[in-house]
């Protein structure tokens, strides 16, 4: 079974990791260099006292992307982060950002790429207790040495209003729920104006709650700041939530990257398969992924009679009509074109229903249960410009969910 362990080539690469090895202890590069490198990392411990961390690791990430790297704890994920920033050195391999290998950076250079070009949040908040949220936010500028204290205030104070804190500025961090507190970490972040956003498992240390709410509220933020970001975390669902595409891994391997889709609906292994078997492909098929083509549409400059000919001949009792362009009109039924006949109308737009239920083809199956439940004929799928793409039938929703089920459980 084949993965896509890299970004789409049409996109333009940002982070590009290759060939990533971190062992911990001496004469590592020995250990490299030798068939003990594919031994467990049980073995590996037990018979030279070092630890396989990251095990020929090789990803890339677009530009604007949001990437996440998820296992259990142990599976290196956290190491691996911390190479991409360098806070780890890696005992093999090649990182390049922008097309630069940073592993060849001088000190000064990685000084400058750490400060202006990334940005790291960690789960623990790292706060100044006895500084207010606004010196907290604008800490990143102080260090850097070049950003006058106007800005530096100016620049901070957009972060924090950017990640919803306005009004905070003067407290301090006690003062402030945790789920509070972890923004004026992602606001700190922000405020360098990082190409590049690192957040190492952000939101694990937050009750449920207010964990969802961080994830919808970091959705929305990624819309509106479009970063590059890689995210670290255990916790399947908010990896299928949150994540472009998603890295798994076990025992320092990356053992299947992909879109949350194909992650629940193709495991690559019996590993990622027991891992998402409890997942609910409710919350990670879209629409896209199960709309079909209709036999036929409906076009505006259409006659009724023209009309019911092609709904009988594709013997349906409806049809979606369009436009010249291919933008939703709306949906038109037998009976109403038969009225529309019978009271000597010529015009198809007297027989349509201009407002049918529609969504988007990222829609995940969760949010069309309420429309489904409400329409009597299938849902139009239309792209952010109002042009139809396919449609759902009401029933295909459920039987979506049932076969991605029976079909995981198959594997």
């Amino acid at each position: 079974m084949e993965h896509n362990n890299q970004a789409d080539q049409t996109e333009e690469i940002c982070v590009e990791a290759n060939g990533l090895w971190k062992i911990f202890g001496k004469k590592a590069a020995d250990i490299l260099n030798s068939d003990l490198r594919f031994e467990s990392k049980e073995s590996i411990l037990e018979k030279t006292g070092n630890v396989m961390a990251v095990r020929n690791v090789s990803f890339s990430v677009a530009r604007g992307e949001f990437f996440v790297i998820m296992g259990l704890s142990g599976s290196g994920k956290s190491t691996l982060i911390r190479m991409l920033l360098r806070l780890i050195d890696s005992t093999s391999g090649s990182i390049r950002v922008n097309g630069e290998d940073i592993l060849k950076y001088s000190k000064k250079r990685l000084m400058d790429f750490r400060r202006h070009t990334t940005g790291m949040v960690f789960q623990y908040f790292g706060l100044f207790p006895h500084r207010d949220v606004l010196y907290n936010v604008a800490y990143g500028l102080k260090v850097r040495g070049d950003v006058s204290k106007e800005e530096r205030h100016a620049r901070a104070q957009e972060a924090i209003e950017t990640v919803g804190l306005k009004g905070w500025e003067n407290y301090h961090p006690s003062a402030l729920s945790g789920g509070m507190r972890q923004r004026v970490g992602i606001a700190r972040a922000l405020t360098i104006n990082p190409e590049i956003l690192l957040m190492d498992e952000p939101f694990s240390g937050l009750d449920p709650l207010i964990r969802r709410e961080m994830q919808d509220e970091l959705i929305e933020l990624q819309d509106k700041v479009q970063k590059t970001i890689i995210f670290v975390t255990h916790d399947l669902h908010e990896a299928l939530k949150l994540g472009d595409r998603i890295a798994i891994m076990r025992d320092g391997k990356v053992v299947q990257i992909g879109v949350p889709e194909d992650v629940i609906t193709s495991p690559a292994d019996d590993y990622v398969r027991e891992f998402v078997q409890d997942a609910s492909p409710a919350k990670v098929l879209t629409a896209g992924g199960i709309m079909d083509q209709p036999e036929a549409l409906l076009y505006e400059w259409q006659g009724p009679k023209a009309a019911i000919r092609t709904l009988r001949d594709i013997k349906e009792d409806y049809a979606f009509m369009v436009s010249r362009h291919r933008n939703l009109l709306g949906l038109v039924t037998l009976n109403r074109l038969k009225t529309v006949i019978q009271n000597n109308g010529a015009s198809l737009k007297e027989a349509f229903t201009p407002d049918p239920p529609t969504t988007n083809p990222v829609t995940i199956l969760e949010d069309l249960f309420p429309i489904a439940a409400e329409a009597d004929y299938p849902i139009a799928v239309v792209d952010e410009d109002g042009k139809f793409m396919g449609e759902i039938q009401i029933s295909s929703i459920f039987e979506n969910m049932i076969q991605s089920k029976e079909a995981i459980a198959d594997e």
